[in-house]
């Protein structure tokens, strides 16, 4: 099953290499890293989140214009891309956990299937690239003006202040659907105008991002005593969580746009970039059965283990299912 954001009528030479540096960056963060470098790859999933809506927005230029029946055509194919792989692998995962003997409660498969952070936990990333493919056509009339950054940052001020008054907080449903849409939300916007941005207006944005991620890492170094990690407002996401993640990508998309290396068109990255999707959730097993294998818990032996177990078994069924002509 290819990631459902690469296709060859969207593709950007560059955008290979960072779905690849987003994907391990993921993975770092599974493997028992060091705490600085769990720092530094805090960047993640606010560029998976942004170079998928890039794309996404390429994508959606087939259905826009076109009526509601297309638009209705978009959102059953990026579900069905997206849930259809996930509800699979989870059903997979939940049988061979059984036969090993382990067993859970029925709300924890709910939580899974519905892919929340209360049941196996990984997959709520999956939800997002949902939130994210959904919100595409609605950014379609909302464009990159005044008027366009002035609804998103309203919507946005409004969610922050639905957080402060702690509306919801501790209720799971709007946990997982307003404190996921509205920030990641707000990364969809810009990963979907990002194309349509000069240079000046990309410098302003990164420079704006960067200012709050100063702001808030001073506010919270003074309010703790000591310097704290994005990771401490990542669950809901906060301001400094996204302004982290929006410096780091817009740097990286800047740079790669600018500069055009070998690496953007080399063969391994570009399938762990089509495959992305795949690899994410297959690693998910290799990390559960990691320990039973034997090998080593040093972090980047696991990490470089973790990445190839899963390059192998994604690999292999793509082989399977090729000859089988699915």
């Amino acid at each position: 099953m290819k990631d459902p954001d690469f296709g060859k009528q969207v593709r950007i030479n560059y955008i290979d290499f960072l779905k690849f540096i987003g994907l391990t960056a993921i993975i770092i963060a599974h493997v028992g890293s060091p705490d600085w470098l769990l720092m530094l790859r805090n960047f993640d999933v606010p560029l998976m989140v942004i170079v998928s809506s890039i794309l996404g927005e390429r994508s959606y230029k087939k259905y826009e214009g076109k009526g509601i029946a297309y638009t209705k055509d978009y959102y059953i194919t990026r579900i069905k891309r997206l849930m259809i792989p996930t509800w699979m692998f989870l059903t997979f995962y939940f049988i061979l956990a059984f036969l090993m003997g382990q067993k859970q409660s029925t709300e924890y498969y709910i939580y899974s299937y519905c892919l929340t952070r209360y049941g196996i936990g990984f997959v709520w990333i999956i939800l997002i690239y949902l939130y994210s493919a959904m919100l595409i056509p609605l950014f379609s009339k909302i464009k990159l003006s005044v008027k366009g950054i002035i609804i998103i940052v309203t919507v946005y001020c409004l969610y922050e202040l639905i957080y402060y008054f702690q509306v919801g907080v501790d209720n799971k449903f709007i946990e997982t659907t307003l404190f996921y849409i509205v920030p990641y939300g707000l990364l969809t916007y810009l990963g979907y105008n990002f194309c349509r941005m000069s240079k000046k207006v990309k410098m302003i944005i990164a420079a704006a991002a960067l200012l709050i991620f100063i702001i808030f890492g001073t506010f919270y170094w003074a309010r703790n005593g000591a310097p704290q990690s994005v990771q401490i407002v990542k669950y809901p996401p906060r301001l400094y969580y996204l302004s982290y993640g929006i410096i780091w990508s817009f740097f990286l998309l800047m740079f790669c746009e600018k500069h055009d290396f070998r690496i953007y068109d080399n063969p391994i990255i570009r399938y762990i970039s089509v495959h992305s999707l795949d690899l994410y959730l297959w690693h998910i097993l290799v990390l559960s059965m990691y320990s039973t294998l034997g090998l080593p818990e040093i972090w980047y032996i696991k990490l470089a283990a973790v990445y190839v177990i899963a390059l192998i078994i994604v690999f292999a069924l793509n082989k399977i299912l090729n000859l089988m002509h699915l």
